[in-house]
């Protein structure tokens, strides 16, 4: 059996009655967890799922989604976690991509769901939630509990696929990064390390599990560890305080975003959180006020670090028992290379800027039916992250900037090209360029600007913003809608993105 298979083994063998995961007032045991994926594997197994075969999930942050991961792995099946903010048109693309053999989803996505379903009638169908909103030809997550364990252990090939999770690319489309059973197995361990989880801990995990942040730097690593799990969908700040002060949580980890939500919040509602001893800012960089007033609020500093979907995880990270540097991204992760390179490739001295690249055994196989991508994304034996940056005199990294023209809203990756070309589907518009606008609590946030056909034009921002709607999940939406006679260009006859940038930025910076 591959690492990935047994990952649950030692929690198992030695904490079989302690609680692994609570969720929604259910309190389940590592040897109860460990039945049910071992069920749910059979089932899957029963219902025709075989090795290599690819099984969506459109489930929020739920026992269910986390026994069907691992019961996955269990029989080489393919996981494949859908964004729970995806509209029909989103999940429709990125299951007929993989050709899903199985979807699971929450009843209250039924309606996202129905179109799907009928535009796939081979596809098997599992609901989780209430029964009552079923249809004749979804069935209940409880058959697949029906068939009894898994009667002998699946041989996998360490190299074979065992998640797929979709990231925005600069393309607009999103492309399918395929991660394999060993390097899943290795990023947890990573993680494990970074935040250096024991089986005392009590880790609240309020990042989404459908992306790696939540996924495979939190979760999987905790139980791993065996350490206690608390689930959630993203708490708010006084639901998580509540939580971590009733349950004694010990490590929470949230994007940058959140982490300001948070220290607010405590800054409102002074509140004791003697048991917290570990917490992360991720997805942007954390302003170096935000760390002063976290260390203020707590006594110790939060941790910063960074990563990407492609290698399941962190490369680089304040350590967690060390110095930490407020605003670097802090040392490479450990068995991660990491070099810094100008653009002929050569590596940058100390204190000057380059692109980041990785070797680390957690890198992803490559991307899902996208060979060009996976050679752009490999050039020779280095990822390239795209990420600019610099080594200072003790190694440690200072993140710079992207390459790619990404917009990252609360840890959320938005395509430009993606929104650009909904709003360019319109009669009334020449063209659209979709850039991003620095925001205090969200990171940054999209602004489309567009080029109208006509003088006598009364398209309307209301109008476009309905028509964005039908077709991308809300956090993609532009927050403003700038409207031009034409759009300024370059000397080589493209629209001028920088200069847009600095017109929204004098616009709605403030």
């Amino acid at each position: 059996m591959t690492q990935l298979q047994t990952l649950l083994a030692n929690a198992v063998l030695q904490f079989p009655e302690k609680t692994a995961i609570q969720c929604e007032g259910q309190h389940v045991s590592y040897a109860d967890l460990q039945q049910q994926v071992q069920q749910v594997a059979s089932g899957l197994q029963t219902m025709g799922i075989e090795q290599g075969d690819r099984v969506a999930w459109f489930l929020p942050n739920c026992l269910e989604a986390v026994i069907t991961t691992l019961a996955c792995y269990q029989i080489g099946a393919v996981a494949v976690p859908l964004n729970y903010r995806y509209v029909t048109e989103e999940a429709i693309d990125v299951i007929q991509r993989v050709d899903a053999s199985m979807i699971l989803f929450h009843t209250s996505k039924t309606q996202v769901v129905e179109p799907l379903l009928h535009a796939r009638e081979a596809m098997i169908a599992i609901a989780v939630g209430p029964s009552q909103c079923m249809q004749d030809d979804v069935q209940p997550f409880s058959t697949l509990l029906k068939q009894g364990e898994l009667k002998s252990a699946v041989v996998v090939d360490p190299t074979s696929p065992g998640l797929i999770l979709f990231t925005s690319g600069s393309t607009g489309h999103p492309k399918g990064v395929v991660h394999s059973h060993t390097g899943l197995f290795a990023g947890i361990e990573v993680s494990r390390q970074v935040f250096g989880f024991t089986d005392e801990d009590v880790v609240l995990v309020g990042k989404p599990i459908s992306h790696a942040g939540g996924l495979q730097t939190q979760l999987m690593p905790a139980l791993s560890a065996g350490a206690r799990v608390i689930l959630t969908m993203k708490p708010t700040p006084a639901t998580a305080v509540s939580t971590i002060r009733s349950e004694s949580v010990t490590e929470y980890g949230m994007l940058a975003s959140d982490l300001l939500d948070f220290v607010e919040y405590l800054e409102n509602n002074p509140t004791d959180l003697p048991t917290l001893k570990n917490s992360i800012g991720s997805g942007d960089a954390v302003p170096p006020d935000l760390h002063h007033r976290f260390r203020d609020l707590l006594g110790w500093e939060v941790m910063e670090g960074a990563g990407m979907t492609e290698i399941g995880g962190y490369y680089a990270a304040n350590p967690r028992f060390g110095k930490r540097k407020w605003g670097s991204l802090g040392l490479p992760t450990p068995d991660t290379d990491l070099r810094i390179v100008t653009a002929e490739g050569e590596d940058c001295p100390v204190g000057e800027t380059g692109e980041i690249l990785l070797r680390t055994p957690s890198a992803t196989i490559g991307y899902w039916h996208d060979e060009q991508a996976t050679a752009d994304l490999f050039q020779g034996k280095w990822l390239h992250t795209g990420d600019l940056g610099h080594f200072d005199d003790e190694g440690y990294v200072w993140f710079v900037g992207r390459k790619k023209l990404m917009i990252v809203r609360r840890g959320s990756n938005i395509a430009p090209a993606e929104v650009e070309s909904i709003i360019d589907e319109h009669p009334l518009v020449h063209a659209a360029v979709v850039v991003g606008l620095r925001d205090f609590r969200e990171g940054e946030v999209p602004v489309a600007c567009v080029a109208l056909l006509g003088q006598q034009n009364d398209l309307t921002e209301e109008t476009l913003r309905a028509c964005v709607a039908e077709e991308l999940a809300e956090y993609k939406n532009p927050v403003h809608y700038m409207f031009f006679d034409e759009l300024p260009r370059t000397s080589t006859g493209k629209f001028d993105r920088h200069q847009l940038q600095e017109l929204v930025s004098k616009m709605f910076g403030g």
